[in-house]
């Protein structure tokens, strides 16, 4: 018999949330701070030239893949902290893997215009509506692989989270989005790469994600994104319908390269 796990479980939306906030970063520390102020530079005009060198480097990254910590602070829990880990792949166009390895293994990719979550324990896989997640201007932007961030968000400077090791930027969504209500987002001042992304919704929940071992690369293994469930695995539409073999199979077809 198998287990409909909807997108509204806790370890869903940590993934959902994962995925709505990547390419987003931007440049402070106190020292930089200052001498833009002694420059007459004022904070708007840094923050629009931080945003550029992130769009910058982000844009010339073909593939990526990085470690992650997760911790997850729920209303619903009155503030319990769940905390998870895995593994990140990201490559354009439109393919994104998100590896839980702990405290279940769950794996949830995004390829093309299909998305779907796999829990291994239950050999279930869950198809998602893409025009459903798409619905959200972060989303779109971080799948899509561009980074309007000045189009899609209102940026200031965190000087008080700041270090001398890494930039804070506090950022609000222009069009109202249910799944973000602000971000911030930490970044290593060296290299300009994102190493820490905090989310609040719009209930309160608050998700903050760490990245370590990341690493640039030119292409990931095709199998990483692959669609390609075994004929014990149970696999079930956005609305909990079972699919039978001919469903499954076309899908694959349709998603194979």
């Amino acid at each position: 018999m198998w287990k409909s796990r909807p997108s509204s479980s806790p370890m869903w939306r940590c993934v959902l949330l994962l995925a709505f906030r990547l390419w987003v970063a931007t440049l402070i520390v106190c020292g930089a701070g200052a001498k833009a102020s002694s420059q007459g530079v004022t904070p708007d005009v840094g923050v629009q030239n931080i945003l550029s060198k992130m769009e910058d480097h982000y844009r010339s990254v073909s593939a990526y893949t990085a470690d992650f910590s997760q911790w997850t602070t729920s209303v619903a829990t009155s503030g319990a902290v769940t905390e998870a880990h895995g593994v990140f792949y990201f490559q354009k166009p439109r393919r994104m893997r998100w590896e839980y390895e702990l405290p279940e293994r769950q794996i949830f990719i995004a390829l093309k215009d299909t998305a779907w979550l796999y829990v291994p324990e239950d050999r279930q896989i869950s198809l998602f509506d893409m025009k459903e997640l798409m619905q959200s201007p972060i989303m779109r932007t971080f799948f899509e692989g561009v980074v309007p961030l000045r189009e899609s968000f209102h940026a200031t400077f965190d000087a008080a989270a700041a270090t001398e090791q890494s930039a804070v930027l506090r950022l609000t969504p222009k069009q109202e989005d249910p799944n973000v209500r602000a971000l911030r987002v930490w970044v290593d001042t060296k290299d300009y790469k994102i190493t820490e992304i905090e989310a609040q919704d719009a209930l309160g929940n608050i998700n903050r994600i760490q990245f370590q071992n990341q690493k640039e690369i030119p292409a990931l293994p095709k199998e990483l994104f692959a669609f390609d469930p075994d004929e014990s695995a149970v696999v079930l539409d956005p609305s909990g319908r079972k699919l039978n073999a001919e469903e499954i199979g076309a899908i694959k077809r349709r998603l194979k390269d």
